[in-house]
């Protein structure tokens, strides 16, 4: 099975894929670099939250519904998965597809979070060389390890090392983002509308964030879980709360569709 999965991987892994994939974290990063002239920044840990902060946060749910399950809806959508059946089973045909799209989803978002720790990090003091003001904020070179170890969630992980924290994050990233995915995966073989099907991760993503900020429950918030540098710092565990929950509301729709494999063989 591995072999089939990593032939649908290099599938969709094209040269177009991958040269929107580097624009796009390209212009991420160029845009953030732009509006860093705008702000006074107390050190690279500033920079890197302004890069990241603004478009992945706001359209994440898009952004993992983009890198595979949209293509994959329209397959469902002209009923590929049927066709499949002469060559494998559709419970086969599923898995491997499953999988390609959590590999591919974690890759790119990990990717997104690990290439620019890395030029805000070990790049730019080279190349942009942005200039940092700590002592507009009141803070000296023994104050501003302290304040950063503080400052957001995750940055707890700066005590041991700055590149412990950028992959580590990174790795977060990557995967909440395999997770929406494979949940937008299920939704696409469940409900026949397909534009519902992509867009409820999103809607869902966007609402429970509103919701939760207006109950004063903002550590739980899943922009903030995921993004977490609008918002003072939080314990690591407040993130695997909402975490957890999808894992589960994942969980109930596979054992949802293994149930009711004949439902999807007749999604048109």
């Amino acid at each position: 099975m591995w072999t089939q999965v990593k032939q649908e991987i290099n599938n969709r892994l094209t040269l177009k894929f991958i040269i929107l994939s580097f624009l796009f974290i390209v212009a991420l990063i160029g845009f953030g670099m732009v509006r860093s002239q705008s702000y006074s920044l107390r050190d690279k840990l500033d920079l890197f939250a302004l890069v990241l902060s603004g478009t992945p946060d706001i359209t994440f749910p898009l952004l993992a519904v983009l890198v595979y399950v949209a293509a994959f809806s329209e397959e469902v959508q002209n009923r590929f998965l049927v066709y499949t059946r002469m060559r494998r089973s559709l419970k086969e045909t599923l898995h491997i597809k499953l999988i390609a799209n959590i590999i591919l989803s974690f890759s790119f978002f990990f990717s997104l979070i690990f290439i620019t720790y890395i030029f805000v990090y070990y790049i730019d003091p080279y190349i942009v060389k942005t200039v940092f003001e700590p002592s507009s904020y009141g803070l000296t070179r023994d104050t501003i390890d302290a304040d950063a170890y503080s400052r957001h969630t995750f940055t707890q992980l700066l005590q041991y090392g700055s590149f412990v924290y950028g992959t580590v994050y990174a790795l977060w990233v990557g995967l909440n983002g395999a997770l929406y995915a494979a949940i937008a995966f299920y939704l696409v073989l469940i409900i026949h509308n397909r534009f519902l099907a992509l867009s409820l991760p999103y809607i869902t993503y966007i609402v429970a964030s509103f919701t939760l900020n207006a109950l004063n429950l903002r550590d739980f918030r899943p922009t903030h879980t995921i993004f977490p540098f609008g918002y003072v710092q939080s314990p690591l565990w407040t993130v695997c709360i909402p975490f957890v929950i999808l894992l589960v509301i994942l969980a109930v729709l596979a054992v949802y569709v293994r149930k009711n494999l004949h439902k999807v063989s007749s999604l048109s």
